[in-house]
């Protein structure tokens, strides 16, 4: 029952959050329309779904740091899948920004899949980041890798 109240409750608060940024991105959209300013829009659109990915792991972060003991970082989870989710987060709003704007050209991928695509990209690299802190193996034996 314990561990069903914490899943419940994080259920919970990520459906809020949902709740919360549909209606600050519906804001923004309104907005973006009267100012003809894109950018903030794109970025939000870009940067949520990293935000609930970060939340769909917390909660097993929390139980796995509740544990205690040492902790590294999975490098090859973070380059393999972290880097390149990345770079699809970054380019669905890079090139709307001044920095990119005019020579940084849009990846095929994000104009074929439109927000999707970078909706997804979004919550694999939040998920990604947090799945790549963990305990260490340094105390195991080969046995239990």
């Amino acid at each position: 029952m314990k561990r069903f109240l914490y899943y419940f409750i994080w259920t919970m608060a990520i459906g809020l959050v949902l709740y919360v940024g549909m209606y600050f991105q519906q804001q923004l959209t309104e907005w973006s329309k009267t100012t003809f300013n894109l950018f903030p829009l794109q970025v939000n659109i870009a940067l949520f779904p990293v935000a609930i990915g970060l939340l769909l792991r917390t909660p097993k972060f929390l139980l796995q740091f509740k544990n205690g003991g040492p902790w590294s970082f999975d490098w090859i989870l973070f380059t393999a899948v972290g880097l390149p989710a990345l770079y699809l987060v970054l380019m669905a709003f890079l090139p709307f920004s001044s920095l990119g704007e005019g020579w940084l050209p849009i990846p095929a991928l994000l104009i074929v899949g439109g927000t999707t695509v970078s909706t997804v990209a979004g919550l694999v690299f939040g998920y990604s980041v947090l799945a790549s802190f963990k305990e260490s193996d340094a105390g195991k034996s080969v046995g239990d890798l």
